[in-house]
């Protein structure tokens, strides 16, 4: 090889060196780019979502705030007030006048639902409240019709399994042929033991033998006992005057909790009340709600005496729900609240009981 061929070979090693050390350069640098940009994109991420819960937050405080004025205002609660209509709630809302993102605000009535712990008498009772177990008799008859009409179906076979999901652990003896007891859930797979006590969230009742996920999810067109159902019990916070644990406000039950509500036979009315609590004349509502047997007034119902242990016209417990979003992101806060008199000021306060953000 001539002095020529080997500066020729010098030269395109080096060039090929260069060129991989280049690559190498471009390479760490892209990699260096992309990690700061993911660095940065995840700061401002993060300070959104920060944001984002801040204004959740505010949510929660403001429709606290409105169920303290409402209860100055009001001894009853009804769909008729202020904290029950999306309008005014939302026009509250935009009042704390956020420069960027949307913040909506919903206020539900947690008793309005049926509480769940209160087919037993007590806690990890063994005997059931009757007036409870009749409206649970109703209530599982009217969603069960709605999702699945042409299919048979026992309520006492899920009545009897509820009450020995939560009577006391030593008694074993099942409530009906179909009930279940710890023996039949330890032969599942996975097995797990029955509770022997008070359900403390909804969710559990996917565990109970005879409770199946259409009728707790319900359908795309029709939804199932899992919205019309609470694990809030009067007695775990002490909100309700004695013996008042078990009762629905009739001001702001939904159609088929009324319709358990309503004696049997009668569960067809039930959109009649509906109806009657929502009329109105010249943006006016122009029925009153504040007497217990206010329903007696609608049609169709005038003779008719609804078990006076299962209703009631007010509440304290409330579910808000505020959800803020910003440039594709969002956090919704989920809060259950008690409104109370402070025994200290005299004046109305909410706690908060549970917290959630998603």
């Amino acid at each position: 090889m001539n002095n020529k061929q080997k500066r020729l070979n010098s030269r395109g090693i080096a060039l090929l060196v260069t060129v991989a050390i280049l690559s190498v350069v471009v390479a760490v640098s892209l990699e260096m780019n992309r990690r700061g940009r993911s660095t940065a994109t995840r700061a401002v991420i993060e300070q959104h979502r920060t944001t984002l819960s801040a204004m959740a937050s505010s949510g929660v405080q403001a429709a606290m705030a409105l169920l303290i004025r409402d209860k100055v205002d009001s001894e009853i609660d009804s769909i008729q007030e202020a904290w029950a209509n999306p309008d005014i709630v939302q026009a509250v809302v935009t009042e704390l006048a956020f420069e960027i993102g949307e913040l909506t605000v919903a206020i539900q009535d947690e008793q309005a639902k049926i509480q769940v712990n209160t087919l037993v008498q007590g806690s990890g009772g063994r005997q059931y409240n009757e007036g409870q177990r009749l409206l649970w008799d109703r209530f599982l008859r009217v969603v069960h019709s709605r999702l699945s009409p042409d299919e048979p179906f026992e309520p006492d076979d899920i009545i009897c399994a509820l009450k020995d999901w939560m009577d006391s652990e030593d008694d074993d003896a099942l409530s009906c042929l179909n009930g279940a007891e710890s023996d039949y859930y330890q032969g599942l797979t996975p097995p797990y033991p029955c509770r022997n006590g008070p359900i403390p969230h909804i969710g559990e009742l996917m565990r109970i033998r005879g409770i199946t996920a259409n009728l707790f999810y319900g359908s795309p067109n029709e939804r199932g006992i899992s919205d019309y159902i609470t694990a809030y019990r009067g007695e775990d916070t002490q909100p309700l005057p004695m013996g008042s644990a078990g009762k629905i406000n009739i001001n702001t039950a939904e159609q088929p909790v009324l319709a358990a509500i309503l004696p049997s036979g009668k569960e067809e009315l039930a959109q009649a009340l509906v109806d009657y609590r929502v009329e109105m004349s010249d943006s006016k509502y122009i029925h009153d709600l504040s007497s217990p047997s206010w329903y007696k007034q609608v049609a169709g119902l005038q003779g008719v005496v609804i078990d006076p242990r299962l209703i009631t016209l007010s509440s304290d417990l409330f579910r808000i729900r505020a959800s803020a979003r910003m440039d594709h992101l969002s956090v919704t806060a989920t809060a259950l609240v008690h409104r109370e008199n402070d025994p200290v000021t005299g004046k109305y306060t909410c706690k908060i009981l549970t917290w959630l953000v998603e």
